[in-house]
């Protein structure tokens, strides 16, 4: 039984599943820490600065379903940790950001560092909650829960004051409330079907409002039985298989042509566990709305989420695996889309195709992933940060549902390597790739000590283009031959890999890449490897230059 609040807490955080927490250690919340001391169920991994260990309990999250969670000290802590709120709101992922306040005699009175995250975070968070009481701290924390894993998942803040954590617990007891699950009616089920029956160039977009391997079988199973082509949104490109004849491709940051024309066709879209935000929609271009709209279904368990920006013929608040299980009850009504799939594969040849053997030998980084995608293995977790380089990633690797993608979905900088950080911990058996840029690895890549301390077997990619190079590519679009503020002057990224106590291999030339990949990727414990790129040798430069 909890003697403490602290310990109440802990056990309050075991009883909803928790088995690791990432944190940087304050002394806000001493008594957590504490409580934590000897209790084998949690592992608490000690991060070097709390927007990365934010970043790390968003992909825990995204790999087990469950609430990730974050322990930060309050005031410059808290607001470092604010960059996995943003995230988790973004891309609907539920966290838990736990945050050691002022003892409740100094509150509301300008102490030093206190924070209101209520108004602090407004906006970014669904919910937050003080706890003042030893008696208010299983409802709370039960409550916590409930909310980031109810509607639309997301970002929930509990304050937890230094004299609350040590006050008794009595005979307090941990508690777990319920999360309702939204379920499809069958009429509604069925009226979806129907309008798929009648439909001759349907897309199914996929979002990742679900990511297990029951669903992703059940995605495959529907494509082929009803034979409609599959799309999936951005960083979701593991949802379905790459080398599928229903695969569509992945909508990514920069809007292909191939896709407008595609979604231009289509005469249904049936959406499933996506909000439909600007990246989904094509620049909120589709489904269509004038001057006729385009018959919509869409599946989601926020009905907050529904009917808000595009006209929607059936609305349907559910989970999307519970839809697919309904939908896979019904009758099939099969059409025959031969040309529409056709269609679809064409779409899917263009954003997707990678003719290596005339790709020029400047494109050192398209060597490299090329490379590193014969290495890749079925099972095997990829992270990106964000960054032009990540087009690269998206184009040449063939993702099977086995594997896993953890991607910046909102383009959130630095999420690479504490992606790869939480992947490693989780699936340590499992091969783990992080494609970083080199803006983003100097942002968060000081956890590359966490990933050296738990002897950890994960790949860091750096893509070394001295530039912020998507700022670069948008400045020259936008202001041609006039870059500004985006050059870097970097380190030796491998000296630096040697020096934290991993691995550090370097690649200057396409020459290099196959014996550099291969000797990198038989080695153990954390391994850099920096590709040294011209940013000026754009993807769109190579594939011209092979086509030419």
């Amino acid at each position: 039984m909890a003697s403490r609040v602290a310990d109440l807490i802990v056990d309050s955080l075991i009883a909803h599943g928790v088995d690791r927490a990432f944190g940087v250690p304050g002394e806000s919340f001493l008594a957590l820490l504490d409580a934590l001391y000897k209790r084998d169920e949690i592992d608490l991994v000690t991060c070097r600065h709390e927007g990365s260990a934010s970043l790390a309990a968003v992909a825990d999250a995204k790999l087990t379903g469950r609430p990730g969670v974050v322990m930060a000290s309050r005031g410059p802590g808290a607001s470092n940790a604010a960059l996995g709120l943003h995230v988790a709101s973004q891309e609907a992922i539920p966290l838990i950001l736990l945050v050691g306040q002022v003892d409740t005699p100094n509150l509301k009175r300008d102490a030093v560092q206190e924070i209101d995250t209520g108004r602090a975070f407004s906006g970014l968070i669904k919910w937050s909650t003080r706890i003042d009481s030893a008696a208010q701290a299983p409802e709370m924390v039960a409550r916590a829960f409930s909310v980031a894993l109810s509607g639309t998942p997301g970002p929930v803040v509990i304050e937890l004051p230094q004299d609350v954590l040590e006050m008794e617990a009595g005979l307090l007891t941990a508690r777990v409330h319920g999360v309702a699950r939204a379920e499809p009616s069958q009429a509604a089920v069925e009226q979806a079907a129907a309008l798929l029956g009648k439909a001759e160039r349907p897309i199914l977009l996929v979002g990742g409002e679900c990511r297990t391997a029951e669903f992703r079988k059940d995605l495959i199973a529907l494509s082929e039985r009803w034979n409609i082509p599959v799309a999936v949104t951005t960083k979701m490109q593991d949802q379905f298989p790459n080398d599928h004849r229903l695969w569509i491709g992945h909508l990514g940051f920069f809007t292909s042509p191939a896709h407008v024309r595609l979604f231009e066709r289509a005469d249904l879209i049936v959406a499933i566990g996506t909000r439909l935000g600007d990246l989904s929609s094509l620049g909120f271009r589709f489904p269509r709305q004038s001057p006729t709209s385009q018959p919509l279904v869409h599946v989601y368990p926020d009905p907050n989420a529904i009917g808000t920006r595009f006209h929607t013929n059936v609305a349907i608040v559910s989970s999307a695996h519970p839809f697919l299980r309904s939908w896979l009850d019904l009758p099939v009504a099969v059409r025959e889309r031969d040309g529409w799939i056709e269609a679809a594969a064409k779409a899917r040849e263009a954003v997707h195709a990678w003719p290596e053997q005339r790709i020029p030998s400047a494109d050192v980084l398209g060597h490299a992933v090329a490379a590193f995608a014969k290495h890749f293995k079925a099972d095997g977790i990829v992270t990106t940060d964000s960054g032009d380089f990540a087009a690269w990633v998206h184009r040449i690797f063939r993702f099977k549902p086995s594997a896993r993608l953890l991607g910046s979905a909102c383009g959130a900088m630095g999420s690479g390597v504490p992606s790869a950080l939480s992947a490693g911990l989780r699936y340590p058996d499992r091969q783990v790739i992080a494609f970083c840029g080199d803006g983003g690895f100097l942002m968060t890549g000081n956890e590359l000590a966490t990933a050296v301390a738990r002897r950890l077997n994960i790949t860091i990619v750096i893509s070394n283009n001295q530039s912020y190079g998507t700022i670069r590519s948008h400045q020259e679009r936008a202001f041609p031959n006039r870059p500004w503020g985006t050059d870097l002057s970097n380190p030796d990224f491998a000296a630096l890999a040697r020096a934290f106590g991993a691995q550090g291999y370097t690649i200057t030339n396409a020459a290099q890449v196959a014996e550099v990949v291969a000797e990198a990727m038989s080695a153990n414990g954390p391994v850099v490897i920096e590709v040294r790129s011209d940013v000026r040798q754009t993807i769109n430069r190579s594939l011209a230059a092979a086509a030419g």
